[in-house]
């Protein structure tokens, strides 16, 4: 429709008037003047439905399929912010990375929720990789619970490995010459390295 940016990308809610500022008034009232005034990325997480199922209570949360119209606006009209965008969905995971591609502001990370599932990381980082390069972040520490950092990173690495391995074997049938200290590099971008590429461009 013809609202802003912000209203487009907060699922519908209602907005002024009540206690607390809607997410339009939030994100467009504050974080991004502060992003802009102190250089300061700003980290989007998108398509959780909370309390899809109340009675589940805490676990009642869900996902859904975004539309990322919005966040294309918010990187045209803001090109001096940087943003940082995960999304929930699996069907969301390619347009991400076409807007990716058509905007320098904007970096794609991590496998949160429910996509943090190796099957699903696996086809993530893969379609990653093929568009993308390593001009992304394969997986990020996001997690509530302390302890689950411990399994997160342990099969985030298992489910990376083997996409690494098919790209480095393609590049090797078609003759080019790959060294350890390439695959350390990319490894390195990929798990940290292209973040900090991003926030330093």
């Amino acid at each position: 429709g013809g609202g802003s940016a912000a209203e487009e990308g907060r699922g519908g809610q209602e907005g002024s008037g009540g206690a607390y500022p809607s997410a339009a008034e939030l994100l467009e009232g504050a974080l991004l003047r502060v992003a802009m005034e102190e250089g300061l990325p700003l980290a989007l997480k998108v398509g959780a439905v909370r309390g899809a199922n109340p009675a589940l209570q805490a676990g009642g949360d869900g996902v859904e399929v975004s539309r990322l119209d919005w966040l294309r606006t918010l990187c045209a009209g803001y090109p001096s912010v940087k943003f940082l965008v995960t999304v929930l969905s699996a069907v969301n995971q390619h347009e991400l990375c076409v807007l990716a591609r058509k905007f320098g502001n904007l970096h794609v990370y991590g496998c949160w929720w429910f996509c943090n599932n190796p099957s699903i990381i696996e086809t993530t980082t893969r379609m990653r990789l093929e568009m993308l390069g390593t001009a992304f972040t394969c997986q990020h520490s996001d997690a509530r619970v302390l302890d689950q950092l411990v399994y997160k990173w342990a099969h985030s690495r298992e489910a990376v490995t083997p996409v690494l391995a098919a790209q480095y074997r393609k590049l090797l049938e078609a003759g080019w010459p790959l060294s350890e200290a390439d695959v350390e590099r990319d490894v390195g971008l990929l798990f940290g390295g292209a973040y900090e590429e991003f926030l330093a461009k």
